[in-house]
């Protein structure tokens, strides 16, 4: 594999693509975009002028239904498809150019090499991937990474927000993929923002070029290392934990001078650890097809979690305290001696004039709705209807017959039928009870600080918001200890802004509700 012959000399300045993906081609350390590299060679002498490396080539992207691509004097006409973006470079050392060509149809995308033969062009299939229903639109684009890789990036717009796959190939006559790279849309546990960019540099100094993606999950970068070995690119497994690592120690470090900026960092090591990590179950970061990195035992982020239940348990945040301490359930959070007194600490300095407990009282395999049908029956709307005694445990099969919409009304209208997260914010989905129209009710907004990244409409977990009951006030709705009216007229829409109750507010009563008693003294989140 060939360095490239300025390395020595300047960093590559390259036109950043838009998307949240930048790619990047450097010498043996990295320089930022847009930026000349300052430190030349001291053992060659000035010359006065800096020499600049030549700008490698960036791709064409077509809009749709494009079928037809040049390549050098000749066409290469697509049999299934449409092309999203191609790039024109020798690939086999034979004059004219050859092209990588990225084409696309709803249910696949495919990468090509095609080689002009005469006044035919051939082409040989490189590799492919599928498409999920529920994503559309696809874009990409293509550039030149470094003298011996090209990287390829295709975006889908998705249900939930934005799908990207970045594709690493080699520069040779067959041309190879090294890695694929796929981001996935937001879900209920992870949401934040995910962006790569890519440099080249000799990581290991044995003179050949090695890929760094520095992902930028919210406001944390985590670097991901690619080295380059005879047998292909070997990732270097030392990351994300090294990384992670690095953050919770910082986060144990300052708990107790600075509590706010310690649970920020630890938050940080968890959202990380979620987006990146199979462990997690909601990974959304993948390699070569897969979803989610192997990071099998994390000790950073069970120290991270034990800052974060701890400054839960300090501010009166009791049920995100409980959540949070979920995590140590998981088989590769396992928290040391050290960890648990802490938060064992902290709950008993915990003072409360309510009590917060876990208690499984069922299993259900898909989406359930739950209400209280009075203070001792919780009903499980799920694939199987049943109801629950609390103080016994006795559980009763229920018709479909004797099932009521979950959120409903006083009047028995309306009813709630989902929470959304969206650009606006989170929004609870309100329609008649008998007809299919629905319309958004606005729960809380989305700062004007934290603009939307890409499109997103997922649904809303639990933990974020969940509408509770339906008082005569208007939607109550609950974001872990937070409890809030949302004021609604008589049909269903919006009456004023949202109110937040305190814990020596009186109680909106009476509640109809999925969640929660008719006084409003209890209510239950699935987990």
């Amino acid at each position: 594999m060939k360095l490239c012959r300025s390395q020595r000399r300047a960093a590559v300045l390259l036109i950043c693509v838009t998307g949240g993906l930048i790619w990047g081609c450097s010498g043996r350390k990295q320089v930022p975009f847009g930026l000349k590299d300052a430190g030349g060679d001291s053992s060659e002498p000035a010359t006065g002028v800096e020499e600049e490396a030549p700008e490698l080539p960036v791709g064409e992207s077509f809009g749709p239904d494009q079928v037809e691509v040049r390549v050098a004097e000749s066409t290469l006409v697509l049999k299934a498809g449409y092309a999203l973006a191609a790039l024109q470079l020798n690939l086999d050392g034979i004059e004219p150019d050859d092209a990588f060509v990225v084409s696309a149809d709803p249910q696949q995308v495919r990468l090509t090499a095609a080689y002009p033969r005469g006044l035919d062009v051939s082409s040989r299939a490189i590799d492919s991937f599928l498409v999920p229903q529920t994503c559309v639109e696809p874009t990409a684009s293509i550039r030149q990474l470094s003298s011996s890789l090209v990287a390829a990036r295709v975006e889908h717009r998705c249900e939930t927000g934005k799908r990207t796959n970045l594709w690493l190939i080699t520069i040779e006559a067959q041309p190879r993929v090294r890695e694929r790279i796929t981001v996935l849309p937001q879900n209920e546990v992870s949401n934040a923002d995910i962006a790569i960019e890519l440099a080249v540099e000799d990581r290991d100094a044995d003179g050949y070029e090695d890929v760094v993606a520095n992902l930028r999950i919210g406001q944390t970068d985590v670097p991901l290392a690619w080295l380059d070995r005879p047998g292909g690119f070997a990732r270097d497994v030392s990351e994300p934990e090294a990384r992670l690592k690095e953050l919770a120690d910082g986060a144990w470090e300052s708990f107790s001078s600075n509590p706010k900026s310690a649970n920020t960092r630890a938050i940080a090591v968890l959202d990380s650890f979620v987006a990146l990590c199979r462990e997690s179950g909601a990974a959304r970061v993948g390699l070569s097809g897969t979803q989610g990195l192997q990071c099998q035992q994390s000790p950073a982020t069970a120290r991270a979690a034990s800052v974060a239940i701890s400054a839960s348990i300090r501010r009166g945040n009791f049920v995100r305290a409980l959540e949070l301490q979920r995590w140590w359930q998981n088989p590769a959070l396992q928290p040391s001696p050290e960890e648990r007194n802490l938060v064992q600490a902290a709950w008993r300095k915990a003072k409360a004039n309510a009590v917060a407990s876990w208690r499984t009282i069922d299993s259900e395999g898909g989406r359930a709705s739950l209400y209280f049908r009075d203070a001792d029956t919780l009903v499980i709307d799920g694939r199987a209807p049943r109801q629950v005694q609390l103080s016994s445990g006795i559980k009763t099969q229920l018709s479909e017959a004797e099932l009521v919409p979950a959120i409903r009304d006083p009047t028995n209208r309306f009813a709630v039928r989902d929470v959304r997260a969206t650009c606006a914010g989170f929004e609870a989905e309100v329609g008649p009870i008998r007809g299919r129209q629905s319309h958004r009710v606005p729960i809380e907004r989305r700062s004007s600080k934290a603009p939307c990244g890409t499109p997103i409409d997922r649904p809303a977990s639990v933990f974020e918001w969940a509408v509770l009951g339906w008082a005569p006030q208007g939607l109550v709705g609950a974001s872990g200890d937070l409890l809030r009216v949302v004021p609604l007229n008589q049909f269903a829409k919006p009456a004023g802004r949202p109110i937040d109750l305190g814990t020596t507010s009186p109680l909106p009563a009476p509640i109809r509700g999925a969640r929660i008693t008719t006084d409003g003294t209890r209510y239950v989140i699935p987990h």
